[in-house]
């Protein structure tokens, strides 16, 4: 009697009925949509198989896109790929072929009377003689040969098989197949095979904070959709295709965690009058808010890695987030009884403050990363309250926490603006030199269940355009003038206009170059290989002034513009950023937050004591060009364009509509100030000194590029140069196997 049928093709061997499918001997994890698939592919080997054939087969209740069976079949490729050739063909239109060849392995199942019973290649047989220990009932042990099922293996009686003088050798068969199960299953469970990377997600659009199930079988993510201002949480079994949306509103729903019993799911929403935490079955359901955040629209690309990451505690009773109580606030960490719906402060941070909450396994400590003076560092303090301890600080450590199953260390992503050059690492409960995992690069808020890890991977291009422009209005089409496959952004022009000076990632992290007027004879003028740029050329254009952070902390430097000559400025225990030249070149003005808040300093050029200019926050500041004033923004989270006497005074608000985060995105000509104008769709626009009027020039391409300087004018205004943010994806990435 036929219990089913297995398929063996090169090194690998597909069994149907346990869903299993092996490489020499160890198992490759596909999910459910995915085995299915290959099934029908094996099942059908060396013929076409047409596409409608395949929904049938796989999908056969659910209607999906051509794309779900498209990215199956890239995945199998990818999984079966072989030196020597192709193994599964695509005729197009129609559907695929499979070319490996198969050869079906049949098994019989003992039934009494049946004289084929005793097949000795039979596992059943032997598993019905096989005790919980793995020995044989009589106790016998050997070693013999393991025979392996094959298509021409003979059928030998059962009667032959417990005969006397073959007693022996079933025993040994035995005790050798249980000394192979527990080899073999030691090693799964110790070395779990090798980490299989994996994309789970790769949907068009912007993908956030993925979650894993309990059981590690389902994954949660915030998504756009594919594009547009809003996400919504979805749901989906982890190896299939499809995705359960769960929320619907036009709203930015964010970081789903999972209840410990696997039923409800809990997210952060930011929507007018609405904002907060709710709760939601994870098939679907009614929706819960629970507690009301103050969460803020204007944040909403620090949400998904800043004040968002919930965490649900392991008995269900409680969830760890991040928020703070008023704008000028630091974010802390607090912890809301789902039962009592109370709220308890945890930490009681300096700004910027606590976020990326982590419950551990035991659900007695909650890590965390805490923001200070441009530095990220990873705590734990104790659930209950008491002594915090950090693990490690650095400028990039902000990115996302994940406790490994056993509790003894932390993974975490460290990363740069946008995510670049991120990469996973761990690190000890206690402390110490962390490791970098073999996984992971440019990952993000990593999340772990049992030997499955999930991480978000981003994907950003950032691109300098221009424009020309007459008599303050532009002229002709945009084009794309200096661009690569990574970050241009930073555009600055030397006083004589002859010149651009930039910050590119295109050899590996953030580094200063110039460039001709046209964009020609690029040159790399540092080597930190460190975030490293404002790049500002001094008032002869002789020198360019720039911040890295290489030493550490953020500083300011000084170099020859033609490369050479570089002087350390700043050597305090703060980050001291976006350095400009005073007209005269007297001194160069920088923003530090060594009082607490961002303030705009100066110091001479040539070095010395440094002075306190702004009083009431400031950031990026430039004179104008009689010398009069000093311009500035507030800093990356206050919006508005501000403006103080050089020779002291008070501060003047100039224009409110400039959004917070895009402090870089303006320019000071002669008879006014160029800046982004995110009112309505984001474009550039005019205020005019004379007039206090401001004037709408053009609508940008492409989203502009927050946190990153992108605008410049040159010195005869008949160019603008702005960055854009060209491309931007986020894939979710599945490793199996991870420890």
């Amino acid at each position: 009697m036929l219990s089913g049928q297995k398929y063996e093709f090169g090194d690998w061997l597909l069994d149907p009925a346990e869903h299993l499918l092996l490489r020499n001997r160890k198992p490759v994890p596909l999910g459910p949509k995915v085995f299915e698939t290959l099934l029908v592919l094996v099942e059908n080997a060396g013929h076409l198989v047409p596409k409608d054939e395949f929904m049938k087969r796989v999908w056969p209740d659910t209607f999906v896109e051509d794309a779900a069976l498209t990215q199956n079949i890239s995945y199998l490729r990818r999984v079966l790929s072989k030196a020597d050739g192709a193994v599964i063909e695509t005729v197009p239109k129609r559907g695929y072929r499979l070319l490996l060849p198969v050869r079906v392995v049949a098994e019989r199942l003992p039934v009494a009377g049946d004289p084929a019973a005793g097949n000795r290649h039979q596992p059943s047989v032997i598993q019905e003689v096989l005790r919980e220990d793995g020995a044989s009932p009589n106790g016998m042990c050997g070693n013999p040969q393991i025979p392996i099922a094959t298509p021409s293996a003979q059928p030998v009686a059962l009667q032959r098989l417990v005969t006397t003088r073959n007693v022996f050798a079933v025993g040994l068969t035995v005790c050798a197949i249980a000394l192979f199960s527990l080899y073999y299953g030691h090693s799964f469970r110790s070395k779990s095979g090798q980490p299989l990377v994996i994309p789970a997600v790769t949907n068009v659009g912007e993908k956030y904070s993925p979650s894993l199930s309990p059981d590690g079988q389902q994954l949660a993510f915030a998504w756009n959709g594919g594009s547009g201002p809003y996400f919504s949480i979805y749901v989906k079994l982890v190896g299939t295709e499809e995705s359960l949306r769960l929320t619907k509103e036009t709203s930015i729903d964010f970081n789903p965690v999972w209840s410990p019993d696997g039923r409800y799911i809990a997210f952060g929403r930011i929507q007018e009058g609405e904002t907060g935490i709710y709760t939601i079955p994870a098939f679907g359901g009614a929706e819960r808010r629970v507690h009301e955040a103050h969460w803020e629209e204007r944040e909403f690309y620090e949400v998904f890695w800043y004040f968002g990451r919930l965490s649900w505690s392991p008995d269900g009773k409680l969830l760890a987030f991040s928020d703070r109580v008023s704008t000028n606030e630091p974010t802390s960490i607090f912890l809301l009884s789902l039962d009592s719906l109370e709220v308890r402060r945890l930490t009681s941070p300096r700004l910027p403050g606590d976020y990326n909450p982590v419950f551990s396994p035991d659900g007695r400590t909650l890590a965390f990363n805490r923001g200070s003076q441009g530095v990220q560092a990873i705590y734990t303090v104790p659930v209950s309250g008491g002594m915090e301890q950090r693990l490690i600080s650095g400028p990039q450590y902000g990115w996302g926490l994940a406790w490994t199953p056993d509790g003894h260390e932390i993974v975490f992503a460290k990363a740069g603006w946008l995510a670049k050059a991120g990469w996973l690492w761990k690190i000890s409960l206690h402390g110490g030199e962390p490791e970098r995992l073999q996984f992971g690069q440019e990952g993000t808020e990593p999340s772990i269940r049992g030997n499955r890890l999930v991480y978000a991977r981003q994907v950003a291009n950032l691109n300098i355009w221009r424009r020309q422009l007459s008599s303050r209005h532009p002229s002709g089409h945009a084009d794309r003038f200096i661009s690569s496959t990574t970050m241009e952004s930073g555009p600055q022009f030397s006083p004589d206009g002859s010149k651009i000076a930039f910050e590119s990632t295109r050899s590996g992290a953030y580094e200063v170059w110039t460039c001709r007027r046209d964009g020609s004879e690029l040159i790399q003028l540092t080597h930190f290989n460190s975030v490293t740029g404002t790049p500002r050329w001094s008032s002869d254009g002789q020198q360019i002034a720039f911040d890295s952070r290489a030493p550490g902390n953020a500083e300011i430097f000084v170099m020859d513009s033609r490369g050479g000559s570089l002087r350390r400025l700043t050597k305090e225990p703060s980050s001291n950023v976006v350095p400009s030249w005073s007209r005269d070149g007297r001194w160069i003005y920088f923003a530090s937050d060594r009082t607490g808040g961002w303030e705009v300093w100066k110091m001479p050029s040539a070095g010395g004591p440094a002075v306190q200019v702004t009083r009431h926050g400031g950031y990026g500041g430039f004179e104008s060009l009689d010398g009069r004033f000093l311009y500035y923004a507030k800093g990356p989270t206050v919006p508005g364009l501000w403006r103080i006497p050089t020779n002291n005074g008070d501060e003047t608000e100039v224009i409110g509509s400039l959004e917070a985060g895009y402090w870089g995105h303006w320019a000071v000509a002669e008879n006014g100030i160029y800046y982004l104008d995110t009112t309505g769709k984001p474009g550039i626009a005019f205020f005019d000194f004379t007039t206090r009027r401001a004037a709408r020039l053009f609508d940008l391409e492409n989203r502009p590029a927050r946190e990153a300087p992108g605008l410049a004018v040159s010195p005869d205004n008949s160019t603008i140069l702005y960055t854009q943010l060209d491309a931007l994806s986020r894939d979710i990435i599945l490793v199996e196997n991870f420890r």
